[in-house]
């Protein structure tokens, strides 16, 4: 027998590596994206395994995605998710720095807990994709703090017109005062277009549509960003903004209606911690979809 426990990233301080990692033959490492807990956002994944790699270069360390609802985080894992971080996770066992890869409730046949998800997880307005950006229960940021979607878009030549329309809902908790939250549009790096999350009714999906037309006379070119930007900081004050069902007048880009993960995630950017975004796909034969996924990625060897 082994004695594998499980161990949180936060946990691996000096004093548990000096007084507890002899006593182990390993550790299971749960992915959750601390200090912030969720498991939407995979970008800190490879920076703590080869912390854990540098700082355990003895032991054998475990990789854990969650495949299942992490409890206290703002939304359950998706499809592309998983996927990402078992991906990752595979690249970094190849290189010698984990011994391996481990799913926490990955659901494998019909009769498992989560084998289909619900349809009230969809929260898209049409389809089964949005764009989300999250600040979670009793988290703190700082003002300055975003997350942002980024895409380039193609300018369709001799077009009258250039506009951008987009439908965008804020699910939030009982106490929303103004000034806090703020969703935004960038052209080009700059803010075209913002509102505060308080503007509108909550849970109540409203259209937002913005002439380009004089900013992009003579441009070759036009760069948007969807963006959560913190113009005051909190220290708990929960928000899950929704983009959807981008319509695009003079200019054209890929999935407008954001139901391919892949191609919203590699564009998406975090501007400190506590704010973070995603490109959330509903999959309601869940455990069928990711299992594939997976198999594929272990099949590659």
């Amino acid at each position: 027998l082994k004695f594998v426990p499980t161990v949180y990233y936060v946990q691996f301080t000096d004093a548990f590596i000096t007084e507890q990692i002899p006593l182990v033959d390993g550790v299971i490492f749960p992915f959750r994206d601390e200090p912030y807990r969720d498991t939407s956002w995979s970008w800190s994944l490879s920076y703590q395994v080869r912390q854990l790699a540098e700082r355990l270069p003895a032991t054998e360390v475990y990789l854990m995605p969650y495949a299942h609802p992490l409890s206290h985080a703002a939304q359950k894992p998706t499809v592309s998710y998983v996927e990402a971080v078992t991906k990752k996770g595979i690249e970094h066992v190849r290189s010698g720095e984990l011994a391996g890869v481990l799913q926490y409730k990955l659901p494998f046949v019909s009769r498992d807990q989560a084998w289909t998800r619900p349809a009230a997880d969809n929260l898209a307005r049409t389809g089964d994709g949005r764009l989300s950006f999250v600040v979670q229960k009793q988290a703190a940021t700082t003002a300055g703090m975003s997350c942002g979607a980024t895409r380039k878009t193609v300018l369709i030549s001799g077009a009258a017109k250039r506009v951008v329309s987009f439908w965008h809902r804020d699910a939030r908790g009982p106490e929303h005062p103004a000034g806090y939250h703020i969703k935004q549009l960038l052209l080009n790096g700059k803010v075209v277009w913002e509102r505060d999350v308080t503007a509108d009714a909550a849970d109540t999906w409203v259209k937002a549509t913005v002439d380009l037309t004089a900013k992009l006379s003579g441009t070759t070119s036009a760069t948007l960003q969807w963006r959560l930007y913190e113009r005051k900081g909190v220290s708990d004050y929960v928000i899950d903004v929704s983009v959807d069902d981008i319509a695009l007048i003079g200019l054209a880009m890929s999935d407008p209606g954001v139901e391919d993960a892949a191609v919203w995630t590699p564009t998406l950017a975090r501007q400190g911690g506590a704010v973070y975004c995603s490109a959330q796909v509903y999959h309601e034969n869940y455990g069928a979809d990711l299992g594939a996924r997976i198999a594929k990625l272990y099949a590659a060897g």
